[in-house]
């Protein structure tokens, strides 16, 4: 996926509890990015009665069952998002529906479209949560099959690059938008919620996340960490974790095992016999044989393997610039 920018939500709107199925937050998405082209072009952001219409292609959401699309434009123009803020000397907290207008139409020739009116009340939050996405973010978001997943990715964006994220579950769920009760066993709500979005979004969203028990209310799990990154450098990590323990490993093989190593491995080049010798004989170039193979093979699971994988390996272990013995004819 291309480099992309970080995803800055507004907490106060990305910090509440939101109703949207998948196809609605779809739609809510989509509202958001073509409120983001409209800033600055006689969108009255100062006026809290004026609302904004918003229009685009229905062909966008990529769902094609017309009865889905019927019922995902019902039900937005209900759904509550509940708001709240806290500080030691105020408290606020309220619902806001924030889509007034829901409608589809079709010309036979000319597409479909789909209009939003949004609720003026809406109008900052939503730029302010607006101006955190490129387009390149909603594509891989649009992806996603889950809510849970979409929502996952909205909150950690939040903490991306900002350190662990700690929060207590009973909170996380009520940000997911789960019903109460639902998946009170946490073994289900780590398979259903925490082990699919980490899937979805390592497939998409060039996010990783790892989470982890921070707290016990005697035997129930009641706070989680995550540990946040992108998906490169999750990657590289864990590169360099499997370089590490084949180096280890190899460390502990006796001579002979090593030349046996080195046998099953050499097979994928086309080495002369001086460098051979060169790499079997110094352990320092066996261990870097091993770890640029690692490299190599990693490059070819990501379908970016180099041009010559022979010459890649002799540049990475500098053979041009050793001088070796002409071999005796």
């Amino acid at each position: 996926m291309e480099e992309k920018s970080l995803v800055r939500i507004s907490n106060v709107l990305n910090l509440t509890r939101q109703e949207f199925n998948t196809l609605e937050k779809h739609i809510f998405l989509f509202t958001l990015l073509k409120l983001k082209s409209l800033q600055g072009i006689n969108l009255k952001l100062d006026d809290d009665m004026v609302n904004v219409e918003i229009k685009f292609p229905a062909s966008d959401l990529k769902e094609t069952n017309r009865g889905r699309i019927k019922e995902a434009l019902d039900k937005i123009t209900t759904r509550k998002i509940f708001f709240q803020n806290k500080t030691e000397l105020k408290e606020e907290f309220g619902f806001v529906v924030p889509f007034n207008y829901a409608s589809y139409s079709s010309k036979n020739g000319a597409g479909s479209e789909i209009t939003i009116m949004l609720n003026s009340k809406c109008k900052g939050l939503f730029l302010e949560l607006a101006k955190g996405y490129t387009t390149t973010d909603l594509k891989a978001v649009l992806n996603l099959k889950s809510i849970n997943s979409i929502r996952m990715y909205e909150l950690l964006s939040m903490y991306q690059g900002l350190g662990d994220w700690h929060v207590k579950v009973d909170e996380l769920k009520t940000l997911l938008g789960l019903e109460y009760g639902k998946y009170k066993n946490f073994s289900d709500f780590e398979k259903y919620v925490l082990i699919y979005s980490q899937k979805e979004l390592w497939e998409h969203c060039d996010l990783h996340f790892d989470w982890a028990i921070s707290k016990k209310d005697k035997k129930k799990i009641s706070e989680l960490v995550f540990r946040i990154q992108s998906k490169a450098k999750q990657e590289k990590i864990e590169l360099n974790e499997n370089i590490k323990h084949t180096i280890d490993y190899v460390s502990g093989l006796s001579p002979m095992e090593i030349r046996d190593k080195f046998q099953m491995v050499s097979t994928k080049y086309q080495l002369s016999e001086q460098q051979v010798n060169h790499i079997i004989t110094n352990t320092d170039f066996f261990n870097e044989f091993i770890r640029i193979d690692i490299i190599i093979e990693n490059m070819i699971e990501k379908g970016k393997p180099p041009k010559d994988r022979t010459k890649y390996l002799a540049s990475s272990l500098g053979f041009n610039k050793i001088k070796f013995a002409k071999a005796k004819k």
